[in-house]
């Protein structure tokens, strides 16, 4: 099995070859405010990295809060009062979805954390519901 990137603009492509056949997914994009990456721990800091692993944005992290089934509301703190806010399946190389918010305090920024983690949690119930 064999993995790569490409990269289209701010969107990341993830091809797997296996068995002479190539599957690919979206990786990590950047689209507007939206932000779609991936977490990594590293030296007890999370990250945001490609599908491929390069890290793409390595600053002031924070858990806002982490809920009953790892998932958890991310934030990071950029310069100039402006984070990026959002929700990760897991701590560890699991898919992060965020806004970047810019104009805003920490309590607006957590607030806009954990909005984002109710939106992207629901998302994520139904579509596990009508995959069953």
């Amino acid at each position: 099995m064999e993995t790569r990137c490409e990269r289209q603009g701010q969107t990341e492509i993830g091809i797997i070859e296996h068995e002479g056949r190539e599957f690919a997914a979206l990786g990590a994009t950047v689209n507007g405010r939206h932000v779609t990456a991936y977490t990594k721990c590293r030296n007890g800091r999370l990250l945001l990295t490609s599908w491929c692993g390069k890290t793409i944005l390595g600053c002031r992290s924070e858990i806002v809060e982490m809920f009953w089934d790892d998932s958890v509301a991310l934030l990071f703190r950029l310069t100039h009062r402006r984070f990026i806010a959002g929700y990760a399946l897991g701590e560890n190389g699991m898919l992060f979805r965020g806004e970047l918010l810019t104009d805003t305090d920490e309590e607006e920024a957590k607030a806009e954390a954990l909005r984002l983690s109710d939106y992207f949690a629901e998302l994520d119930a139904e579509d596990e519901a009508t995959s069953d």
